[in-house]
């Protein structure tokens, strides 16, 4: 059926994208039915390509450079200039909390939409970098400065790969096997409004988001991260995997009006008009504005929903507060790097025992509080449990390997806003708890923590090894989604 109407003319995904109002007008039709016959114009929307499945003279890629190359001849002034889109993320971008994963959905689909202003080129999909297939900065990125996607500030090269602990297969299967929205994207912020700087971190943003833009360090490292133009392939990875999560996986978003209601309005078009998008509609974007090539490590996740069920399932959305039971609590502790700190912890049996039984919405999380690390950082921390000999030198498949988190800010953003601020991290320990449960090295009633400071193996620098994490408190306690 078109669109609104049965005797109505079809339109065309074109003719929607052409309009600033366009996710508006479809976002009306989809929850109310009537976009049934739109699914041909829909599942032919241009698809985003891993880039480092393209050669560097693939279309693609020459599209990406062209653009890129075209937005860094305007003057700072344009809005749709290199360094005015950069400029965006460092005054406005929320971190730690849950909007951190619908304000840069917005972001990539109008620097895409800019992509295409300024090439000519109207299909143009932007790709995305898949480092957990290919943990190298891909090789359009390196060349020199001849070359318009090169970054002469990295603090890595060309043969450096990204630690399996942020993006390993098994990693990311973990991430994306947690059914809250929170642990998986990240806090609801006090007050219901975005904020700039960690108020609860989940683990897709903690862990191959922040740690990414650490290691790779220069541009990346701060907030003017943009200005680097892996930084684009990024994000929009960490957006497949939010779609993978989401609409493959069958995970619900929260339905907390504070989130689906807040309008995002920091980013123009590719006119250099502004616009106010409610993150409600974000989630329609993968459905009616691009589609993915498949990025997450077990394709066979992959479980479409369609038609009604993918709108009720859209609309309807879920809770996503978890209730946490009574915390176990540590004192402030400080890691320094090659100096693991071991923290016993008591629990009751009984909260154990809710852990390991077999409804996933029973979850054990550590909480830790008030963490503040020099920026840029130089060092990520990696979690064990009940190993009391864990170091840098502990493999992440051994069974007490738990989780790590690393911190990305900039004091100098957002007017000096961020700058002193502490963040809160959120660890899922609930995986790891049931396998040492199943190899007999579980006990009830206790749980030894094991924080380790590990440096981005790249910098090597006297500065790392100053470096340390003040935590001002650690949490552990069960949690009910």
């Amino acid at each position: 059926m078109p669109i609104g109407s049965s005797s109505a003319s079809p339109i065309s995904r074109r003719d929607f994208l052409s309009q600033a109002s366009a996710v508006a007008a479809f976002s009306m039709a989809f929850w109310t039915g009537g976009c049934e016959g739109c699914i041909e114009e829909i599942e032919h929307r241009p698809t985003r390509h891993n880039i480092a499945g393209l050669s560097p003279t693939d279309p693609i890629v020459t599209t990406y450079r062209n653009a890129v190359a075209a937005m860094k001849a305007l003057p700072s002034s344009n809005p749709i200039s290199w360094v005015a889109q950069a400029n965006i993320h460092f005054n406005k971008c929320p971190h730690g909390c849950w909007f951190f994963l619908p304000w840069h959905r917005v972001y990539l689909l109008y620097f895409e939409r800019i992509c295409r202003k300024v090439t000519g080129d109207t299909n143009f999909a932007l790709p995305y970098w898949n480092w957990t297939t290919s943990p190298a900065i891909p090789a359009p990125f390196w060349g020199g400065t001849s070359n318009a996607l090169f970054d002469g500030t990295r603090g890595i090269g060309p043969t450096d790969n990204a630690d399996p602990s942020w993006v390993g297969a098994s990693v990311i299967d973990g991430i994306l096997s947690t059914p809250s929205f929170t642990l998986f994207g990240s806090d609801k912020p006090p007050g219901g409004l975005p904020t700039h700087q960690g108020n609860g971190y989940g683990q897709l943003e903690s862990i191959p988001h922040n740690n990414i833009h650490g290691w790779i360090g220069g541009d990346m490292g701060a907030f003017h991260s943009p200005l680097d133009p892996i930084f684009w392939m990024h994000h929009n990875m960490l957006d497949c995997l939010w779609v993978d999560w989401n609409v493959n996986l069958g995970n619900a978003n929260t339905n907390d009006t504070s989130w689906t209601d807040f309008k995002i309005n920091d980013f123009v078009d590719e006119n250099g008009n502004p616009v106010s998008v409610p993150v409600i509609e974000t989630v329609l974007f993968p459905i009616l504005s691009y589609q993915f090539e498949p990025c997450s490590p077990n394709e066979s996740h992959n479980r479409p929903l369609r038609g009604s069920q993918l709108r009720k399932f859209l609309r309807t959305g879920a809770p996503s507060v978890l209730t946490f039971g009574t915390p176990h609590r540590t004192e402030a502790v400080s890691v320094a790097a090659g100096k693991p700190v071991k923290l016993s912890i008591s629990m009751g049996p009984s909260d154990m025992q809710t852990v390991l039984g077999s409804d996933k919405r029973n979850r054990l999380v550590l909480t830790l509080e008030g963490v503040e690390m020099p920026a840029p950082s130089e060092v990520f921390v990696r979690v064990f449990l009940n190993k009391d000999d864990a170091s840098g030198d502990t493999a992440i498949d051994d069974p007490h390997y738990a989780g790590s988190f690393g911190v990305f800010s900039d004091p100098s953003a957002m007017g000096d806003m961020a700058k002193g601020q502490a963040s809160k991290f959120l660890v899922d320990l609930t995986s790891a708890v049931q396998k040492l449960n199943r190899a007999g090295n579980m006990p009830l009633d206790r749980m030894n923590v094991t924080l380790v400071t590990m440096p981005y193996q790249h910098h090597r620098t006297q500065e790392q090894h100053d470096q340390v994490v003040k935590i001002q408190s650690v949490l552990l306690a069960t949690a009910r989604l």
